[in-house]
């Protein structure tokens, strides 16, 4: 009978059971009462729609990402005999009485998200007992579309568009459905559990096959790609499928659990080809088919049974919810990408500022053995003129206390608060690993488990009951940040392995609730942290989140990645796409997680890609390095090597008012530091293509290096604008690709013409000198401003309105400078200072250390404008 149900499911059909009946105008939102179920329409905001269908009396009682109390906006509703429409200043969408679907129009009546007719579903089922739907829902994708975000993914696709994902979280991998469009609309699909992405419902046949074995215990699987090398702990799949016609096709490996190997071979080719200790379940990617018979080859681990399954592409984005107790999505509109995130950051939390150590550079390996490593480290640092701000204890410090538990075990670690106040007087933060599946053998979880805080059969305590949040806290505060730690690595916080499918959690079965842990880990320690002493800002580094978890201070990185040249490109796609789900602190382990083992230290290429990660890393968000089983530090690497990381140190640093500046315009007005071009550059289809060049705030464009061996890299530069080489000050036209200069100092980045650049002092560590005299560089070529933002660095009394703002603006065709009145005022704020202004042209290139001479001003917070040629 269910196998007829999910045939009938599959099947196009029109709105069955959706006949319009009847609508009635509440309050806050019109309720379209369908022949089967309720359709609410719900306006959140001027620019924000939330769509719910519910039927058979199943509803989500728990509200996890829609938190903000806004005011609901004036909305007005018109009628006739075809269809309803709901009315905001700025969004009306359209209910179609004979299909049932929705359109979706922006103020100018011009339709930029239509629902596919007789695409929306709930099909019964049940999980474990419980009773539940299969929620689907089709959306038209016109050509030239293109689609961003959904999360942090390592399959390397940036355009998602027709693109298969299934959203799981597990290590590397980070699920977050939220999608953006190059259309300028945004989509939450609002589910807490497993969603599939295009599903492909194609699935093929494997057999396992038979294989004989070759030389160290490994078989070969030969393709027209060479051959591949496959361990005997691994399985070779095969499989037959036929298409009926040429074109594109996107096809989804599925392996059910983490693996280390993706291997489809198709006809020989090997489309998705992918090693590390770790990988994430499963791969999509388009792909190009003739009509007729193919052959796949699948590998993967031994104990994993793979599925391969595909589908046409087709003008269409289907999001589908096996365990969904309604369906449930929210539409945002807005003139770009900045607009949209910040509406959708006002309904789901806005981002605090992280305190202005966190822009410093993280130290971080795997891992220091003791507080006198800690301390000998960062003096180390200190010596050599190294600038760092954190230094980050990986696990296992707890050692007798057992696994996971908060703890410094003394015997490496004694007197915790005495090793931490030396780190602080060498004007060091230290941040710490905390698991969340604490040793039940131990004496931190005996009122766990007293209290049953823990999910059932399982390792992991239920972060979801408040109970267990507030314990949570104060075992951290009492072991941890009483003694002295300033942040927190809340590691494996998925949790590890996609753990929670059939749990049981304090608010009902896991599978409803599988993508959320990681947004109640940080709010319990955010919230915690906070209310004990408000006095140090939250930074949160943790390995996995949900929407709605940039309003508790963290920052994300891309887990446990290997190190060769793919998986670093791998990486700069997947920050890019996680940058556009409103999550603004992003990072990688510069160098991969898993390394090369003794040779890192000598072996010159692998000094290239570190290098090269290095360079782009002083370009994140956060500036974080780290490594499995490996010394980390610069001058581990050999004389070259530290010094080339010193001299993106030192320009990192430099440039720290900028980067400072800019994190404040993501609090106020919900701004994103890492930009894809799609956001400032909408209309210029090649700029929204480019997968592996961003902007870096809105002045910065840089475009990693992610080759071997590179003297020059071919760099896109955005139409309508003029571009400086940041290195050079060499001038050049937009719309055109050209060969940088890419020798081994130097990552291309250019600077947008009307941009100006604050740049401070080099230092050793955040805050370390005065910002009495700064370098401020004018980049010619169109209007610009720039508001310097200040305050004091790690409270949060500039939410109260303790901070400064000196509005700089340039005007290209008056060619002056414009320097407004200082705006605010904080306790240790400058009331008087220099400015060298530079205008930047052809041998005026940044120096990462010394500042270029230019026209003194003495400003003291009054109005001062000057011209400059």
């Amino acid at each position: 009978m269910r196998a007829l149900i999910y045939l009938l499911f599959f099947l196009p059909v029109v709105a069955l059971g959706q006949a319009y009946q009847k609508h009635s105008l509440r309050a806050d939102r019109l309720s379209i009462e369908l022949s089967d179920g309720i359709l609410h329409l719900i306006p959140l905001s001027e620019k924000a729609v939330r769509v719910q269908w519910e039927k058979d009396e199943i509803r989500e009682e728990q509200q996890f990402v829609l938190i903000s109390k806004t005011a609901v906006p004036k909305f007005k509703y018109s009628e006739s005999p075809s269809q309803l429409r709901l009315n905001m200043d700025k969004l009306t969408v359209v209910f179609n009485k004979q299909s049932g679907s929705l359109e979706f129009m922006d103020n100018l009546g011009a339709v930029f998200l239509s629902e596919k007719a007789g695409s929306r579903k709930l099909v019964a089922d049940t999980v474990l007992g419980e009773r539940c739907f299969v929620a689907e829902q089709r959306f038209n994708s016109p050509e030239g579309e293109s689609l961003f975000g959904l999360g942090q993914f390592q399959d390397g696709n940036f355009n998602l568009r027709n693109v298969s994902r299934k959203l799981t979280q597990v290590n590397s991998q980070i699920a977050i459905p939220f999608l953006y469009s190059s259309k300028n609309y945004g989509l939450l699909w609002h589910q807490y559990g497993l969603t599939y992405f295009n599903p492909t419902d194609n699935q093929v046949p494997l057999e396992k096959g038979a294989v004989s074995s070759g030389e160290k215990g490994e078989v070969e699987v030969t393709t027209t790609s060479g051959t591949q090398r496959v361990s005997q702990q691994q399985s070779v799949y095969n499989g037959k499928f036929r298409v009926d016609k040429d074109g594109e096709y996107s096809i989804m490996l599925d392996l059910g659990d983490m693996d280390n190997r993706h291997l489809v071979v198709i006809d020989g080719i090997a489309h998705i080809d992918q090693s590390n200790l770790w990988l994430p379940p499963s791969a999509g990617k388009l792909i190009r088919l003739k009509a007729g018979e193919h052959t796949v080859q699948i590998v993967c681990k031994a104990t994993n049974t793979p599925k391969f399954s595909w589908k046409p592409t087709e003008d269409v984005t289907t999001f589908r919810s096996p365990h969904a107790k309604s369906l449930d999505y929210v539409v945002f509109c807005g003139k770009d990408a900045d607009e949209i995130i910040a509406n959708y950051r006002n309904l789901t939390g806005n981002v605090p500022m992280l305190p202005l150590w966190a822009f410093g550079f993280w130290q971080c390996r795997e891992r220091y053995t003791s507080g006198t490593h800690l301390v000998e480290t960062v003096k180390e640092f200190r010596k050599r003129n190294l600038p760092m701000d954190v230094i980050v204890q990986d696990w296992q410090y707890w050692g007798k206390y057992g696994w996971g538990v908060p703890k410094f075990d003394e015997t490496h670690y004694p007197e915790p608060a005495k090793f931490i106040n030396e780190l602080h007087d060498l004007n060091a933060r230290l941040s710490v690993s905390v698991w969340e599946n604490i040793d039940k053998k131990s004496e931190i979880a005996k009122p766990y488990l007293e209290k049953g805080l823990y999910i059932p059969n399982s390792p992991w305590i239920d972060i979801y009951n408040p109970e267990t949040q507030k314990m949570h806290w104060n075992a951290l505060n009492d072991n941890l940040f009483s003694l002295g730690v300033d942040s927190w690595w809340m590691d494996a916080t998925e949790p590890e392995n996609d753990a929670l499918a059939g749990r049981k959690t304090y608010f009902g079965l896991g599978n409803f609730y599988r993508l959320t842990y990681p947004l109640f880990v940080s709010k319990a320690v955010y919230e915690g942290q906070r209310k004990t002493d408000p006095s140090k800002r939250v930074a949160i580094l943790t390995r996995s989140a949900f929407a709605g978890q940039q309003r508790y201070g963290t920052i994300n990185w891309s887990g446990d990645i290997g190190w060769n040249w793919d998986t670093f490109k791998r990486q700069i796609v997947a920050g890019l796409n996680f940058s556009l789900t409103g999550m603004p602190y992003w990072t990688t382990d510069i160098g991969g997680f898993f390394r090369p083992g003794q040779s890192q230290y000598t072996d010159e290429k692998y000094h290239d890609i570190l290098v090269r990660w290095f360079q782009w890393g002083a370009f994140n968000p956060v500036f974080r390095i780290h490594g499995y089983q490996s010394e980390t530090e610069p001058w581990k690497y050999g004389e070259k090597v530290e010094n080339a990381m010193r001299k993106m140190l030192n320009l990192r640093y430099r440039l720290m008012p900028y980067i400072y500046s800019t994190a404040w315009q993501v609090s106020k007005n919900g701004s994103t530091i890492m930009r894809p071009l799609v956001m400032d550059f909408s209309t210029d289809q090649k700029a929204v293509q480019q997968g592996y060049e961003y902007m870096f705030g809105k002045s910065m464009l840089v475009a990693p290096v992610t080759e071997a061996g590179v003297l020059a890299w071919e760099v896109y530069l955005p139409k309508d604008f003029v571009w400086y080489d940041l290195w050079t000050g060499k001038k050049s036209s937009g719309g055109q690709t050209l060969r940088a200069d890419a020798s081994e100092n130097k990552i291309p980045v250019f600077v947008k013409g009307g941009s100006i650049i604050p740049l401070g002092k080099q230092m050793q560590y955040t805050g370390q000198k005065s910002a009495d005299t700064l370098e401020i560089r004018i980049y010619k070529g169109a209007d610009g401003r720039f508001d310097m933002y200040e305050d004091e660095g790690d409270n949060y009394n500039y939410e109260k309105g303790k901070y400064t703002v000196i509005p700089f603006k340039w005007s290209e065709s008056t060619k002056s400078l414009s320097i407004g009145s200082l705006q605010g005022t904080f306790a240790g704020s400058l009331k008087s200072r220099v400015f060298n202004v530079v205008v930047v042209k052809e041998g005026v290139g940044i120096d990462e250390t010394n500042h270029t001479v230019g026209k003194l001003i003495t400003y003291k917070g009054k109005n001062v404008s000057i011209r400059l040629e």
